[in-house]
């Protein structure tokens, strides 16, 4: 299997995703339902949207695992985050949160997702509501299977 992505620079900037993901001789697709930022053995939910991200990472990385798949395999995520964005979702800190803790997960995780490296194609939309009150994000992915 060859999974090939192309890198978004923008203004001399490295962005943290893909334009897009071709993926070539694969054996199939996993796609996940949103992963929330809970503690599956437990249930609680954390307040800090940096726990929840982690958490929901966390969660995406065991269940590709269970599904035959991989981090690595990730071809496409969408972020949606909760709260009122009057001047975009990336000017809010709660967002710096979130990516800064995703791009931790990457670094411990799988290293060749970083800034610059060669990270999934993805969407981050700024929503108003999820499923439950206490939901701060939900991430979906789709991944290849080898």
């Amino acid at each position: 299997m060859d999974i090939q992505r192309a890198p978004v620079v923008i203004g001399g900037r490295s962005m943290p995703y893909a334009k897009g993901t071709k993926v070539v001789g694969n054996s199939g697709l996993v796609w996940l339902s949103g992963s929330i930022g809970v503690d599956v053995n437990t249930g609680a939910v954390p307040k800090e949207p940096a726990v929840q991200a982690k958490l929901s990472m966390e969660n995406i990385k065991s269940r590709l695992e269970e599904y035959g798949s991989s981090l690595k395999n990730i071809m496409h995520m969408w972020l949606y985050q909760k709260g009122l964005f009057p001047n975009g979702m990336a000017a809010d800190p709660s967002h710096d949160e979130i990516r800064d803790a995703i791009e931790d997960f990457w670094r411990e995780n799988c290293p060749e997702f970083l800034r610059g490296n060669n990270p999934p194609s993805s969407t981050a939309l700024g929503v108003t509501s999820l499923a439950r009150e206490e939901y701060l994000l939900e991430i979906l992915v789709v991944a290849a299977i080898e």
